[in-house]
């Protein structure tokens, strides 16, 4: 069961003082687990917001004040361009889950993040064998059977039976007990409905999904994950000048009179964002067909050749990432920057009923409004497949990483795309992005374009 599923059966304890004990040594098996001990990072988030949690300071535990306290952001540092709480966050909810699936597997309780924010919460573990076995499965108002010696003292429902009568027993069982097993098994029955009625839903986005990843990730070729050159965006940000594709592939980011300090720190600055990170984490969970032919480059490294035959998948917008350029004419939509003001544009070659010619963006917009762009192209040679992914902000980028990763979104786009013979052909994808107060993002698709069939 999903960490976000389990949060939904929270023990009405009144907070997790109630269950310290249990709660803090639960959380030292979580820590100590293989799934744990060799992450730093995941470690520290889940211990710090547990211990908050159990000192009462739930209130602390806001993604500006998890950023300073867990990975040593300044107090003044902007969430909505380093998301590497909400990151982190999401790899720590897949992390539970993967330890509750193994080695967590016979935990009573569990320690579940909920989407959406960042305060733990202490539930009872499924039990799905519960529906059948009919005498373990009591309701909670019902008398269990009459016990046969001293009952233990946290059980007085249990000394209570033992002193009815046999045949009182036996009509009680007649009129109470087979209408509540009645009930168990209809409820039963209908979750088992649901499960299959959510399974028949999502089982062909889930199929779709695979099918484009396998794409995506062949065993017969390299996919190279090309990251984002974040030391560049700060470069151009300093001295407000955009460093065209052609220099950047030469190594000459600076003009004739940029200073030579400058030159060197951009030279010194090899930075990447948390975007890229959790790209190149995900993409190794899918690659499984053949781990060895899928790599990460740093997009400084990478040469005109590596983009000609190889898969490639490319992080960041052409700020940030310059060989977006390349395929600059295959798009309809393009997140232009502009280095004097440091804010962006969104064009719109071809508008179509409901969109815009253009949308501008700032990081100064109070909304909190981020822009996306996906695009999925032929590669330079024509024989393989390039994905792209870049936003506004890094918080644009990881609301188009979660779009990309989540198949019943990225199905229907799919659906879409897909020709006769099964393939999927050229697509792109503009998505608006709208940070929420309590750290999630709201992603709603603006336009879609789609090769024709």
């Amino acid at each position: 069961m999903a960490m976000e599923a389990i949060a939904s059966a929270q023990l009405p304890t009144g907070g997790l003082a109630g269950q310290r004990d249990e709660f803090t040594s639960a959380l030292e098996r979580i820590l100590a687990s293989q799934a744990f001990s060799r992450s730093g990072r995941l470690t520290a988030f889940l211990r710090h917001v547990c211990v908050s949690a159990l000192d009462g300071q739930e209130k602390q535990l806001s993604e500006q004040r998890i950023g300073t306290a867990v990975f040593g952001r300044p107090d003044h540092y902007n969430p909505s361009d380093d998301t590497i709480v909400r990151s982190t966050a999401r790899l720590l909810r897949q992390r539970l889950d993967q330890y509750y699936d193994n080695e967590g597997r016979t935990e009573a309780f569990r320690i579940a993040i909920p989407r959406g924010a960042y305060v733990p919460v202490f539930v009872p573990a499924p039990a799905p064998h519960a529906a059948d076995d009919p005498a373990t499965s009591f309701p909670s108002t019902a008398m269990p059977p009459p016990a046969t010696g001293p009952a233990p003292a946290a059980m007085p429902i249990a000394a209570h039976a033992a002193a009815v009568e046999t045949s009182r027993w036996q009509r009680w069982c007649r009129s109470a007990l087979a209408p509540a097993v009645m009930l168990l098994v209809l409820a039963a029955m209908t979750g088992l409905w649901w499960q299959a009625r959510d399974d028949a839903a999502h089982g062909p986005a889930q199929e779709a999904s695979a099918r484009f990843w396998s794409t995506i990730l062949p065993a017969d070729r390299d996919t190279t994950l090309i990251v984002s050159d974040n030391g560049l965006v700060m470069y151009q940000g300093d001295t407000r000048r955009e460093v065209p594709l052609a220099d950047y592939i030469a190594n000459r980011p600076g003009a004739a009179d940029t200073p030579a300090l400058e030159v060197e720190r951009y030279n010194a600055r090899r930075y990447t964002g948390m975007s890229s990170v959790t790209l190149a984490a995900e993409l190794g969970k899918l690659a499984s067909a053949a781990p060895q032919r899928y790599h990460v480059r740093f997009s400084r490294d990478v040469k005109l050749a590596d983009l000609k035959h190889d898969n490639t998948i490319l992080v960041g917008v052409e700020q940030s990432n310059p060989w977006w350029a390349l395929y600059r004419n295959q798009f309809n939509f393009h997140i232009d920057w502009d280095s004097e003001t440091g804010d962006f544009l969104i064009l719109n070659d071809q508008p179509r009923n409901g969109e815009r010619a253009r949308y501008p963006f700032s990081a100064r917009d109070p909304a909190r409004r981020g822009y996306a762009l996906i695009g999925f192209k032929r590669n330079l040679s024509g024989d393989g497949h390039t994905l792209l992914i870049g936003g506004t902000t890094s918080a644009g980028t990881d609301a188009a990483i979660e779009f990309m990763m989540s198949p019943a979104q990225l199905a229907p786009l799919l659906r879409q795309a897909q020709r006769a013979d099964g393939s999927i052909g050229a697509f792109e994808v503009l998505l608006q992005c709208v940070l929420q107060a309590n750290g999630s993002t709201d992603i709603a698709v603006l336009g879609t374009r789609v090769a024709p069939r």
